[in-house]
């Protein structure tokens, strides 16, 4: 239950805090840039972090567990640096707005923010090294799931190919699949085994798309 608490309630206060503490004082243009740069970070690790963790897995089976989290959080964190640095770059001069649209606007931005790195830490929790009980109900798609799946729909969504491409999650399946991956390392632990895979394990390994 403790644990429960701290997932709900201090991750979300802690990335508050912390957007407020730091990015108050950058301001409105400051923030909006940074608001792109956290989103484009977003897109790249979503788009690219199955076929990295696939990579990973073979390259070291015994990171089969961990390689989806190892893969999205490092997707995210260096697309993030290497484009806050190029906007810093970029964007030298600091737009300066009325004071009422300065404070206004900085606080909308800033909740944009922390929507975004929620949501962010939410999808990735769904990819961590977490085992899951047998008994566990197969949960519903999540608001990000349905969003990703629908704006990278071909020829439909914003974020979908200009020629091919893979839609996400297209066969519906995302959820499951993790499920029996972390019911599988659960299993792993019981067994005492720890989470290392196997090379037999990542033979058998299944992508969501």
């Amino acid at each position: 239950m403790v644990m429960y608490q701290i997932y709900v309630f201090a991750v979300p206060l802690v990335i508050l805090a912390a957007l407020g503490g730091f990015r108050w004082r950058a301001g409105l243009w400051g923030n909006s840039l940074a608001l792109g740069v956290v989103l484009f970070s977003v897109l790249i690790a979503f788009g690219w972090w199955e076929d990295i963790a696939e990579l990973l897995a073979k390259q070291a089976p015994a990171t089969l567990f961990v390689a989806d989290c190892i893969a999205i959080w490092v997707l995210f964190i260096v697309s993030l640096l290497i484009l806050d640095t190029a906007t810093r770059y970029m964007s030298t001069v600091r737009v300066k707005y009325n004071d009422t649209v300065e404070n206004v606007g900085n606080g909308i931005v800033l909740l944009m923010l922390f929507a975004v790195l929620y949501g962010f830490f939410l999808f990735a929790e769904e990819v961590g090294p977490v085992g899951d009980n047998f008994d566990v109900v197969e949960p519903g798609n999540s608001v990000p799931i349905q969003m990703f799946r629908l704006l990278s729909a071909p020829g439909q969504g914003n974020l979908s190919a200009f020629t091919e491409g893979n839609q996400f999650d297209n066969k519906g399946e995302f959820r499951k699949l993790h499920l029996q991956r972390r019911q599988a390392i659960m299993a792993s632990m019981l067994g005492g085994e720890g989470i290392q895979g196997t090379d037999s394990q990542v033979g058998q390994m299944k992508r969501g798309r």
